[in-house]
């Protein structure tokens, strides 16, 4: 038939307008779509590629800017994905630029090959390096740290409320255009995933797995490659930690050097996804070869002795007193800081207080941030400088995976027949954070007393503007506690987090320290932080002082151990200097008795107590009240003796120490090289290193042998 033929015979359509209503519009385009929709064309696997190719590129920038301490997101200097290309792409083919996208990549194949839709995981991959990135740019500011494996934790135990709390201010602008950048382009893939005539990236029908060639090729490459796509990755996270594997050889190319001692260090040396992925498999320790229990058993018995002699020159029972541990948050004298000075004393109270008792300056290992790692220090004797440098926080990677952990405060849970009663802690924030309730459950406490424990901690209101309960309401709590009509000595430990960061400029409106501020040589951008923070130091002053006075009325011995876990990330000028470094981590820190105790009037030399870290606290605090000791404190006892404080520190360019060496000073504060070592101080501190093998690592022989239990009163 002809075209004008069928012309001709086909009746043209007459359009009823009194039927062309929104509803019947609707259906015929529904129809249609019907219609077109199984013919849909499929997007090659070369477009698949360019797509994969953009991502992975742009996935790279974040993570490249997420370094970039010097391009920091401004709202006033345009978009936000303008920023991130303009602080990347001059860095994209550096080294560490080309590590950051070799695990892009692998990251991206095992999404895909797990998934199998190509949009949707194009999604995920872009979703879950922008979200790394700003929680990486944000942990940078507050802590100069990198996002860390054991960070997601926080995640996995309801924390991310308690992350978002600390996003300071000038930081929280990003958050909106991130969130934004982020749920575009997700909405962009949903519509190509529903666009494209390819559903499934490899193509295989579980229902008719053997009906064809096709099929069956399908299957196989559906179960083979996320298999293999994940092993590659295990392998090369694995690899990155291993000196002489297959990985780190490969990445010779791109001269990987680990310094994981400092993980921003390492980041802006190696990428941040590599130190991440470095990470991930973690060794808590060096293996020991020379470990066994016939081992632990002659160290036992060496510093059983050690005990016997010490205790014949000593009196007391170290359990026969309360030991309360306050751990100051970010409390230092800042004054000490070279360049700044104010007209007012900040700490009157207190730095008469260590005049007049067992005082100094204790080595921190962190500057900014890591409260958890001297607070671990403090509770078990054991030192962060022991750790292989990829363990990051004994708290989220170490503590958790071992049946049982030994604490201070179990030797009072001794003296109590057993009862966990005589432990208690008070943090007034998050018991999740750093995994501390799970934690100190394990270590014997009897309540982990938090913002959202069961039941919660009593006192809990600010001082002023602060969004963090002030030192006087955390003291109200240790205070109530010793007002319980139990009469029995107890280990009481308290965080506190009055002087945390941020230290915005409306939080104490009645500063007298800005007027005050004599300061000649801080950053301008700093100024404002060290006057708050200098606040926040005379209101924990007053409130210390005030607690200590308290504490004098209570007719029972009491000892207190207060000590600041670092310095604030607010002294950039100084930080800038490497002759600062040790000043920069050295807190302030006193062991104090009330009059009821006969160790009241007490006060070690210098000799014994200018110069310390949190690992000594209990030993210093036994031979302060005269107290017999442990095996094991006997152990801390001499070590001190020999090296009085140690650490290792790390600088954001690796100046201070670009290994994972130690930092050691003697009694003066001088640092001390390990190789000019005494033959006892390398002996004893071999010794202290295979005991924290056997409790982190070994069997625990050490502690089924009695070496941390205390005389028999």
């Amino acid at each position: 038939m002809s075209d004008q033929e069928y012309q001709a015979e086909t009746p043209t359509p007459v359009i009823d307008a009194h039927k062309c209503t929104p509803k019947t519009v609707f259906r015929d385009i529904c129809a249609a779509v019907r219609q077109w929709w199984p013919t849909r064309p499929k997007y090659s696997y070369g477009a698949y590629m360019v797509v994969f190719m953009l991502t992975c590129v742009w996935s790279d920038y974040m993570a490249l800017w997420s370094m970039d301490s010097d391009n920091r997101y401004d709202p006033g200097h345009g978009p936000l994905v303008a920023q991130i290309f303009n602080s990347a792409h001059a860095r994209l083919s550096t080294n560490q630029g080309w590590m950051n996208l070799i695990i892009i990549v692998m990251v991206y194949i095992v999404l895909l090959t797990l998934i199998n839709r190509f949009w949707v995981a194009t999604a995920a991959t872009f979703t879950l390096f922008a979200v790394y990135a700003v929680a990486t740019v944000i942990k940078c500011v507050l802590r100069d740290e990198i996002i860390l494996p054991s960070d997601l934790n926080f995640l996995t135990g309801g924390g991310e409320g308690d992350l978002m709390s600390f996003i300071p201010a000038d930081l929280s602008s990003m958050i909106a255009p991130s969130a934004v950048m982020i749920v575009t382009f997700v909405l962009i893939c949903v519509a190509l995933q529903f666009l494209d005539g390819r559903s499934m990236f490899i193509h295989c029908s579980w229902r008719h797995a053997l009906d064809s060639k096709r099929n069956i090729f399908g299957l196989i490459c559906r179960i083979v490659a996320p298999i293999l796509s994940i092993a590659l990755l295990a392998s090369y996270a694995t690899g990155l930690g291993q000196q002489d594997s297959a990985v780190r050889r490969f990445l010779d190319y791109f001269e990987y050097t680990p310094q994981q001692f400092n993980t921003t260090s390492d980041a802006n040396r190696n990428g941040v996804l590599t130190s991440f992925l470095s990470l991930v498999d973690v060794k808590a320790m060096e293996p020991d070869p020379n470990y066994s229990e016939s081992a632990m058993q002659a160290l036992n018995s060496k510093y059983a002795q050690s005990a016997q002699r010490i205790n014949t020159e000593r009196r007391a029972t170290l359990t026969d007193s309360t030991v309360i541990n306050v751990l100051s948050e970010s409390y230092a004298d800042p004054t000490r800081v070279p360049g700044v000075s104010f007209s007012e004393d900040p700490m009157p109270n207190l730095r008469s207080i260590m005049q007049s008792t067992t005082s100094g300056l204790a080595l921190s290992p962190g500057y900014g941030g890591g409260t958890a790692n001297i607070e671990f220090q403090q509770v078990t004797g054991l030192s962060m400088t022991n750790f292989a440098p990829s363990l990051a926080t004994p708290y989220q990677q170490l503590i958790p995976n071992r049946p049982t952990f030994f604490s201070f405060n179990q030797m009072w849970n001794a003296a109590c027949d057993g009862s966990t009663d005589c432990s208690v802690a008070f943090h007034p924030y998050y018991q999740n954070m750093y995994l501390r309730g799970a934690n100190y459950t394990k270590f014997g406490f009897s309540h982990f007393h938090a913002l959202n424990s069961k039941p919660q901690i009593t006192h809990r209101e600010s001082t002023s503007n602060s969004k963090y309960t002030s030192d006087e309401q955390a003291y109200a709590n240790v205070l109530d506690e010793l007002k319980q009509p139990d009469s029995r000595s107890k280990y009481i430990e308290l965080i506190t987090m009055q002087n945390h960061t941020p230290y915005t400029a409306d939080e104490y409106p009645d500063n007298e320290f800005i007027a005050a501020d004599t300061s000649t040589d801080v950053a301008a951008s700093d100024r404002g932080s060290i006057r708050t923070y200098a606040k926040g130091v005379q209101i924990t002053d007053k409130a210390t002082a005030d607690f200590l006075e308290e504490l004098d009325a209570i007719d029972r011995p009491i000892t207190v151990v207060f000590y600041g876990d670092h310095l604030p990330g607010i002294y950039s000028k100084a930080m800038a200097d490497p002759k600062n470094d040790i000043a920069l981590h050295e807190t302030d820190y006193f062991i104090w008795s009330n009059t009821a105790s006969d160790a009241h009037t007490t006060k070690l030399d210098k000799a014994n107590a200018a110069h310390t870290s949190s690992n000594y606290f209990m030993a210093q605090t036994a031979e302060h009240l005269n107290a017999k000791v442990s095996p094991y404190l006997a152990l801390l006892t001499e070590l001190h003796d020999e090296i009085p404080a140690m650490a290792r520190l790390g600088r954001n360019d690796g100046e201070w120490k670009n290994d994972s060496s130690l930092t050691m000073l003697d009694a003066q504060g001088r640092p001390i090289d390990e190789n000019d070592l005494s033959s006892k101080a390398k002996e004893l501190l071999a010794d202290y290193r295979s005991v924290q093998y056997d409790m982190c690592v070994g069997k625990n022989y050490l502690e089924t042998m009695g070496f941390m239990e205390l005389p028999k009163s």
